[in-house]
């Protein structure tokens, strides 16, 4: 039975390294997720930078266009100045003028504005172009060195799983069974050692009879609180 212990406690070590290998698998695809999540939301504030420096260029040019408008309209103005007759009309030709003069200031500066405005948005754009850029490449190199992993995982996976295999085939029918079944419903810890009195599994004290006769390791036993398979410590 001592052998049969031995044999335990190394595949139950191929089991937990196994597992362990499994939970890395696991996680790492998240690594590739949050890179992505991140390259996404720099790609969607970039998607918003730029439709809103093409919004502020369509109203740019309908300012401009409002702008040869009102200059046009002073002209039209001004060369009427010649064809009026009466000073009444005069005067009230030139308030006209100065009504469309300021009309043009506000229009001007309104275009003043968004051409600020415009030029800081290209500047934003072009910063966050770089950001995606760089976003981008960290992406890329953090899914290269998943796969990398991943692959390396999975081919050391394969060999503890035929270790274990084949340790496995040395291991008495029912012991197995029962490690087995201890395994499942132990959160993958079957085979445990005793520390002076205390079970190591569930650290409840033993009777010292148990304890004795764990330590003789002529036989296999167990637990007597949870079940598990119980070895001397060194």
């Amino acid at each position: 039975m001592k052998e049969q212990l031995e044999l335990l406690i190394q595949l139950q070590e191929l089991d937990l390294q196994l597992n362990q290998h499994k939970e890395e698998q696991k996680k790492l695809p998240e690594k590739v997720q949050i890179a992505q999540k991140t390259l996404d939301q720099a790609k969607e504030t970039l998607s918003l930078l730029k439709n809103a420096l093409d919004l502020l260029n369509k109203e740019r040019k309908e300012k401009e266009q409002a702008l040869q408008t009102s200059e046009e309209k002073i002209t039209k103005l001004k060369g009427r100045l010649t064809e009026l007759k009466t000073n009444k009309e005069y005067q009230a030709h030139l308030l006209e003028i100065e009504a469309a003069n300021a009309e043009k200031g506000r229009i001007e500066e309104s275009l003043l504005m968004s051409m600020e405005k415009g030029d800081s948005l290209k500047k934003e754009v072009a910063g966050q172009e770089t950001a995606v850029g760089a976003e981008e490449k960290k992406f890329k190199s953090e899914k290269e060195q998943v796969e990398e992993t991943l692959k390396k995982l999975s081919e050391s996976a394969q060999a503890l799983e035929k270790k274990s295999s084949s340790l496995a085939e040395h291991v008495e029918k029912k012991l197995l069974e029962e490690y087995r079944r201890l395994i499942a419903v132990r959160k993958g810890l079957a085979v445990v050692s005793l520390k002076g009195y205390i079970c190591t599994g569930c650290h409840f004290s033993l009777p010292p009879q148990l304890v004795a006769e764990v330590k003789k390791r002529e036989k296999i036993l167990n637990c007597t609180y949870c079940h598990r398979i119980l070895y001397p410590s060194p």
